[in-house]
């Protein structure tokens, strides 16, 4: 069977868009919930007790709910989202304020002017990055001087305990229900692929850091299986 943990870019829009209708519903199920307490501390740590970001962009939007935090956090000047994914879009237009700008686009080549956002942040998006170098530096260019930015990661936990009891769930349980809820198993499989296949956040500092990027920051949350990582421009 072959691997999924990195298809390409249709194949990726294809997957989303048929899951797009319980996505939501089964990321709280097989988290058991606590994606929704990563979400909030996540945008506790990215936006800290500073007032002065007016504008915001989500990339790898989905169905909204991260962006919906930091709308309900404090009022932005400009505030969008970017998907692949139209049926992540059309679900996301639902859950976030018409105010908010939703376009249809790919992260790797962003249709915004240069220093447009003072927050550019993603969550369980890079793992489908197809060319991070590209898309380090489009996100980059858009993010304004002394701007921030959060992406928020499904990770594997580092210590030995953590990785033999989080494998067998990664492995096994995460495509198995996910296929069984969604009758989708390619997608499930996707996800668990794709996680087991990211690199470690060294590297992945290394390359933002050659991208411009500067004081970053990793936050481990849950031993470990998901991780938020903060850097400016």
């Amino acid at each position: 069977m072959p691997s999924l943990a990195s298809p390409d870019k249709e194949t990726i829009r294809g997957l989303f868009d048929h899951i797009a209708f319980r996505y939501d519903a089964l990321n709280s199920l097989l988290s058991l919930s606590i994606d929704e307490s990563w979400r909030k501390r996540a945008v506790d740590l990215i936006l800290g007790n500073s007032e002065r970001e007016k504008s915001i962009l989500d990339l790898g939007v989905g169905t909204g709910k991260f962006l919906a935090r930091f709308l309900r956090k404090k009022t932005w000047k400009l505030a969008a989202g970017v998907d692949f994914s139209g049926e992540m879009l059309r679900r996301a237009q639902t859950q976030l304020s018409p105010s908010c700008r939703l376009l249809q686009a790919d992260i790797h080549d962003l249709p915004f002017e240069d220093q447009t956002f003072d927050v550019v942040v993603s969550s369980f998006t890079l793992r489908s990055v197809k060319n991070r170098n590209r898309f380090f530096t489009e996100v980059h260019r858009i993010l304004a001087p002394g701007g921030r930015v959060g992406f928020l990661c499904l990770t594997r936990p580092s210590s030995f305990v953590g990785r033999t009891l989080y494998a067998p769930y990664l492995r096994f349980y995460l495509p198995f229900v996910g296929g069984l809820l969604t009758r989708d198993r390619i997608a499930y499989r996707f996800l668990s692929e794709s996680i087991q296949a990211f690199p470690p956040f060294k590297e992945i500092v290394r390359e933002m850091e050659g991208s411009g990027f500067q004081n970053l920051h990793l936050h481990p949350f849950t031993f470990g299986i998901s991780t938020l990582l903060v850097a400016e421009r």
